[in-house]
């Protein structure tokens, strides 16, 4: 980008910071953090005000205010068309309420687009490649994903439970657990499998898709495994039938924090950081 072109990005970037009413930076203010010339800046200011994209109007000694804010211009000036948000495949109810809930919490001058993907360690890594603007995973991933050293920074929380019920295991009836299933690709199934069966001597782990858990019990290719709580109520009566019973897993911190929805975003996208700061409304987020 030319110099008038990182001018018209930058202070469209500094004014969605802002809201009606507040004081624009000085002139002499957005030279410098820009390291543009004054020239530039006033000229860019005037193309912003003259195209409806903000206008300005000039208050003395109080300085240059906002007046008003076009948003869906100052969003494709900044290179945002839509928001894109990954989260997991949407086979649970609290899933889908989330979904719906953050619908409803927006309200914003862009489409919001939801795409649907199994493993929050592939969810988490397109992110910080920008492939995403944020995604939906367990507190427990984010927290594993960035003390790992991903560039990753959480912007919501929503408590226990708003994720996942619980998790427990399951397991085939009068077996003695010798292989156990292990989803390499999710956080949440690696940890939870390590941490819930970290007792046991002698077993062996298998990497097989956390969605294929039910079947690889049924096909015998394994003893046990994690899995979701809520995809197994309306599968009770199958997996009774064939031998498979539930067990609990201990309501700890560990176990719980896999529970939790956060929302996460790349640490460096000030911008969407903003948006979160300014359309999204958290007390209209309710999972109940």
């Amino acid at each position: 980008m030319n110099h008038k072109e990182t001018a018209i990005y930058e202070i469209s970037k500094d004014i969605l910071s802002r809201n009606i009413g507040d004081n624009i930076d000085t002139i002499m203010n957005y030279s410098e953090r820009f390291d543009i010339s004054l020239g530039t800046i006033h000229k860019v200011l005037q193309i912003l005000d003259s195209n409806n994209i903000v206008k300005l109007y000039k208050k003395g000694k109080y300085g240059t205010l906002i007046e008003n804010i076009e948003y869906s211009k100052l969003f494709e000036i900044l290179g945002y068309k839509y928001l894109l948000c990954v989260m997991p495949i949407t086979y649970s109810k609290i899933y889908k309420k989330i979904m719906d809930n953050i619908n409803n919490s927006f309200n914003l001058p862009i489409p919001l687009y939801f795409s649907h993907m199994r493993g929050g360690y592939i969810r988490l890594k397109l992110l910080i490649e920008n492939v995403y603007h944020f995604g939906i995973v367990s507190k427990l991933a984010a927290m594993e994903a960035i003390s790992s050293g991903l560039n990753l920074e959480i912007i919501e929380e929503f408590g226990y439970r708003s994720y996942v019920t619980k998790h427990i295991i399951l397991k085939r009836k009068d077996q003695e657990i010798s292989i156990i299933g292990m989803d390499y690709d999710s956080n949440d199934h690696l940890f939870l499998t390590k941490f819930n069966f970290q007792d046991m001597k002698d077993v062996k782990m298998i990497d097989i898709k956390y969605s294929e858990v039910i079947d690889r019990l049924l096909d015998k290719t394994i003893d046990a495994a994690i899995w979701n709580y809520d995809d197994i109520l309306d599968k009770m009566f199958t997996l009774e039938s064939n031998g498979i019973v539930v067990e609990d897993i201990a309501d700890n911190d560990s176990n719980l924090l896999a529970t939790e929805a956060v929302i996460v975003i790349n640490k460096d996208n000030d911008i969407v950081r903003t948006i979160f700061k300014k359309f999204f409304k958290r007390e209209k987020f309710k999972l109940i």
